[in-house]
């Protein structure tokens, strides 16, 4: 109570100082119907800090325990920083603060027409500063605190500075701020050690600083921290009854560097111009002043109110989240996921020794014993979870996610008997184990992306050269200087072929792979039909023997649809369940599309190329995810390989030269109905091992 009580006069006879010295400036230079415009500033402010308050009070809230502990190892740090740069700006400023404010007060009132607004928006920053380091400290308090004490102490506080500062305003209060200002300051300065002290506990608690943590000392049989004389040393030194060396060196350097600094000699701060003895514009222009008319701050004062009382209410609403955890009934599992229930006493647990499954579990903690306590389960030094301030009589509950193995409980205090917990291995862990974080699917992302791309750029070569082919072309016998099929009708197959290796992502822009590859069979007119564009358009006028000249335009807009293609390809955002979803996906589309037989060459070339691009793409899936698959669910990705292995044969079996490099000039066959199933089956086959690879790898379609 004592902390909070000093730290809340402390900040608020600050704010108490800045408001009565404005508001007797006001007073002294006939201004005091703008005194609506303090109060306006004030009420902002105090708002403003309520809903910081409530903001960080719900933030904390939903932290899980490691996070929340994080969370408040920072604001630990951050009150620190504040109070620390807080004492050493007032210990400079403290004897010209009354000049400057008048000086700041006077240069707002000199604007004709916005004097209101200009002090409203003065005294919202000054108050405002205060308030919201005001909540940064509490906070740092608080989570150490359990009770109405601390909260009455800050309320204390608050009433007696406001007092100071109606005393100041009557002119009935004679401060030194100097005297002040020094001693509070030093006072300060040990509280933030002490809160320094606690951020480093903190970040161990939270599992991020292991290091320094053999006990110094321990005076709980003669002074545990949380008798009175405990709490009281406590919040003025960082008093801990067992603290570990970490902890007590951030305690001892933070004193030992702030100390000298403040004690330090320096200049006193300079006069500052505009002080009351010298004669002001404000002053100056009084009588002026008096018959002006009062503004109208009815609305703006109301307004303020309502945001003052908005932001009490959500500080309120948000402080009572943390206490809303206790947990009823008895239950011993809640959804599959089992429940523990301990009782902690007067250093015991009940029961002593648990043994539960590894996986999730729920722990209730019932505190029977007089005081607050914690119940935390550590692993040696390191602590990986806890539940703090369980008040006498009410029960916490804890989540916690174990892998097995053998810890301990604490059992109210740090240093009481400790309890043992044992982890057991179990199916349901063995499971979850197997799936990898998403961490693991960087690299198969990576390369998945580029494989993408590459093969996107391969297609807009072809592409490119099938323009050409058709704009000039080559002569029966020539070699092509692209290295690419001469013969047109040979190109567009392999374009196509080429296309079924983007086709796991292609597909899902769908006016772009209507134009690309759509089918004689999805238009009403068929061939003849305007809107069919495309590679089997283009393919199906050279095998009708359409001119060169006729067909050009489609591969002119073929090029814009492919670049367009590459474009919305590269701009793609890739999840690591598109991988072996859009896999699956595409090589079940493509068992539908073999046809019954293929009567020609130059229609069996075209079917081969196609089922080759597909089990490309598959095939590179399959690569990139089998680091992850073969550690998570070695089975399945043999499975998997096993699979495409047997379409990669059927396919060589039917003339595809086994050397990648020679495909595009692989000769062409006739297909009969057989074999054409032949390879509709083996393309659905290796679909449905496909699409068993992110459920074991536990990605969400």
């Amino acid at each position: 109570m004592l902390v909070p009580f000093l730290i809340m006069l402390r900040e608020g006879i600050e704010a108490a100082l800045i408001v009565g010295i404005i508001a007797s400036f006001l007073r002294h230079t006939g201004r005091a119907r703008l005194m609506p415009a303090v109060w306006a500033g004030v009420f902002l402010a105090l708002g403003l800090s309520l809903f910081v308050g409530a903001g960080l009070q719900w933030m904390a809230a939903e932290f899980p325990q490691k996070q929340q502990e994080l969370f408040e190892a920072l604001v630990g740090f951050i009150a620190v920083g504040m109070l620390t740069g807080m004492v050493f700006w007032m210990r400079k400023a403290s004897r010209s603060i009354k000049g400057e404010l008048q000086a700041s007060v006077d240069k707002a009132l000199s604007t004709s027409g916005s004097a209101s607004w200009a002090l409203i928006g003065m005294v919202f920053l000054a108050v405002a500063r205060e308030g919201v380091e005001s909540v940064f400290f509490l906070l740092a308090i608080f989570q150490q605190s359990s009770g109405w004490s601390a909260a009455a102490g800050a309320f204390l506080g608050v009433a007696l500075s406001v007092l100071l500062g109606v005393g100041l305003y009557k002119g009935g209060v004679r401060i030194n701020l100097r005297q002040f200002f020094r001693y509070t300051g030093i006072f300060i300065l040990v509280v933030a050690a002490g809160l320094l002290a606690g951020a480093v506990r903190r970040l161990h608690e939270a599992g991020v600083w292991n290091q320094l943590q053999q006990v110094v000392f321990d005076s709980s049989a003669v002074l545990p921290e949380d008798s009175p004389l405990g709490v009281i040393l406590g919040g003025l030194l960082g008093y801990m009854h067992a603290p570990v060396a970490g902890e007590v060196l951030a305690w001892a350097l933070y004193l030992a560097v702030t100390l000298v600094m403040f004690f330090w000699p320096v200049k006193a701060a300079p006069a500052v111009a505009g002080a009351p003895a010298t004669p002001t514009p404000a002053a100056a222009a009084a009588e002026v002043a008096a018959d002006e008319p009062a503004p109208r701050l009815g609305p703006v004062v109301l307004g303020s109110v309502v945001v003052f009382l908005l932001g009490a209410a959500a500080f309120w609403q948000a402080s009572t989240v943390p206490r809303a955890s206790e947990v009823a009934g008895s239950s011993t599992s809640v959804d599959g996921v089992p429940v523990v229930t301990i009782e902690i006493n007067q250093g015991t647990c009940t029961p002593n020794a648990v043994t539960v499954p590894a996986g999730k579990v729920i722990f209730r903690i019932v505190n029977q014993s007089q005081r607050a306590l914690e119940w935390e389960i550590l692993d040696g030094v390191m602590v990986l979870e806890e539940r703090e301030n369980i008040l006498p009589g009410m029960t916490q509950q804890l989540s916690a996610r174990l892998v097995p193995g053998n810890y301990e409980m604490t059992c109210g205090l740090l240093n009481a008997a400790r309890g043992s917990l044992t982890v057991t291995t179990s199916d349901a862990f063995k499971a979850e184990a197997a799936k990898p974080p998403v961490t693991a699917f960087l690299g198969a992302l990576a390369e998945y992306q580029v494989y993408m791309l590459t093969e996107t750029a391969s297609l807009q070569e072809m592409v490119d050269a099938l323009q050409q082919r058709l704009a000039h072309p080559l002569e029966a016998g020539a070699t092509s200087p692209d290295g690419y099929p001469a013969d047109a009708l040979q190109l567009a197959a392999l374009a196509r072929g080429q296309y079924q290796k983007l086709a796991p992502l292609a597909v899902q822009y769908g006016d772009l792979n209507a134009r690309i590859d759509a089918r004689a069979a999805d238009f009403a007119l068929r061939d003849k039909d305007p809107a069919f564009v495309g590679l089997q358009r283009i393919a199906a006028g050279l095998q009708a023997g359409e001119p060169a000249e006729q067909l050009l335009p489609l591969a002119t807009s073929l090029q814009q649809d492919v670049q367009q293609l590459a474009q919305r390809l590269g701009d793609a955002a890739l999840q690591p369940q598109s991988i072996a979803a859009a896999a699956a996906k595409a090589l079940e589309r493509a068992s539908t599309l073999i046809p019954g037989e293929a009567t020609t060459p130059e229609q069996g070339r075209a079917v081969l190329q196609f089922v080759y691009g597909s089990w490309a793409a598959a095939n590179k899936a399959q690569q990139v995810l089998s680091p992850v698959l073969g550690n998570a669910n070695p089975a399945l990705n043999q499975q998997l390989q096993d699979s495409l292995a047997k379409l990669r044969q059927r396919i060589e079996e039917l003339g595809v030269p086994a050397d990648d490099s020679q495909v595009a000039d692989m000769a062409g066959q006739a297909l009969n109905p057989v074999q054409c199933q032949n390879l509709a089956q083996a393309l659905y086959q290796s679909s449905q091992s496909m699409a068993k690879v992110n459920a074991a790898l536990g990605l969400q379609p």
